[in-house]
Formats: structure tokens, C-alpha cells, sequence
């Protein structure tokens, strides 16, 4: 029998990505583990896959463990069922509502990677030289995360994870950085008024 494999992580959707990354966390045996996930990429039934020999069986799972490694790049627009969904194109500037369900949300990062894409993507409303805007935040993404589960590519979910885990961690470093130098230079000027570190 032929199967079909993926080659690439546009091949796969948001939510075989999570179960993958389910069927990865659990401590199973190795070669369980690999026809699980074998199964889940190609549904190709079990029973099918016990009739392979050992060594075709890693060739698979080794192709589709290169999915993991290919390169994830920020892809801004995505067309699902004909409506065009943007990248929030500010995350500097997300609302109170956006940030404090992205940050409930990522407690539990796997189970709520539709969720977490839901608040990142929204459809565009403008689009002009360049620039464009995405509908407002209004905290209703039950129905676009369905979609995004079931719809959205892979490829699409890792380039926006590394992008905001990225500009998180940056912006989390600046802040540290600002907070440190703002409590230094109010040591020191609270040390100039009391007169300390001056020669009499």
C-alpha cells in the first residue's frame, strides 16, 4: 500500500497540530508512538500499519519528523473558505482584552492554540499601499477558533508562534531593562538627597 505523506507543514491544519503535539508528550513506546502519529497525519488505519515492515515505517515517521524542522517565517494574511484574515499588525498596541486572553489562553499553549490564533487573526477590513487593519477585538472567537482548528495550515501557527514568542521575550527584555535603569536612577537620586555618596 502507498501512503500519502505530508511534506510540508501547510499540509497538516491547526488542530492535527495539537494532537500531534499530545501524541508527542505521551509515554508510550517509541514505535507506538510513531504509528499514532503516523495515523494521524495520513489516516492510515492501524491494523494497515501493523502489516508494515519496521524499517518502512521509520522512513515515514522520519519524513514526517522533518516537518518539524522546516523553517517558520510569519505569514501576515491567510485565506480560509474565501475571507481573508490578517496578523494583528500591532502587538505593541493590543487592548486590555487581547492581552489578558492571550494570556490566559497560552497557560495552557497546546489545547488553546486555536484559541491564541483566534485573538492573533482577524479578518481584514482595509487594506491600502501596503498597510491594513483587522476587525476589532471583541472577545467572540469561539466560531473563528472552530474554524482555525479545522482550517487553518500549520506552517501559518508556527511562524506566528515564533514571531510572538520572539517579540514577547524582546519586549519583556526591554522592559526588565527600562525597569532596572528607572530604579537605579531613582536610587541615585534619592541617595544625592539624603546626601549620601558626597565628600564633606
Amino acid at each position: 500500500m502507498k501512503l500519502t505523506v505530508p511534506t510540508d507543514l501547510s499540509e497538516i491544519t491547526l488542530g492535527q497540530l495539537q494532537s500531534l503535539t499530545r501524541i508527542e508528550e505521551k509515554e508510550i513506546d517509541g514505535i507506538d508512538k510513531q504509528k499514532e502519529c503516523i495515523t494521524l497525519l495520513t489516516e492510515v488505519e492501524r491494523e494497515t500499519l501493523d502489516k508494515f515492515r519496521l524499517s518502512d515505517l521509520q522512513k515515514v515517521y522520519d519524513k514526517l519528523l522533518y516537518l518539524s524542522n522546516q523553517d517558520s517565517k510569519l505569514t501576515k494574511f491567510v485565506n480560509i473558505n474565501g475571507d481573508k484574515y490578517g496578523f494583528h499588525p500591532n502587538l505593541s498596541n493590543i487592548s486590555t482584552g487581547e492581552f489578558v486572553d492571550l494570556d490566559t489562553f497560552c497557560k495552557d499553549f497546546n489545547d488553546n492554540l486555536h484559541n491564541i490564533m483566534a485573538v492573533l487573526y482577524r479578518k481584514v477590513t482595509i487594506e491600502k499601499a501596503g498597510k491594513y487593519q483587522i476587525e476589532e477585538y471583541d472577545g467572540e472567537i469561539e466560531e473563528r477558533a472552530s474554524l482555525f482548528k479545522d482550517k487553518m495550515p500549520a506552517n501559518v501557527v508556527n511562524g506566528a508562534i515564533v514571531f510572538f514568542w520572539t517579540l514577547g521575550r524582546d519586549y519583556l527584555i526591554n522592559t526588565l531593562t527600562s525597569s532596572k535603569e528607572q530604579v537605579e536612577m531613582t536610587s541615585n537620586e534619592g541617595s544625592q538627597r539624603n546626601g549620601d555618596g558626597t565628600l564633606s
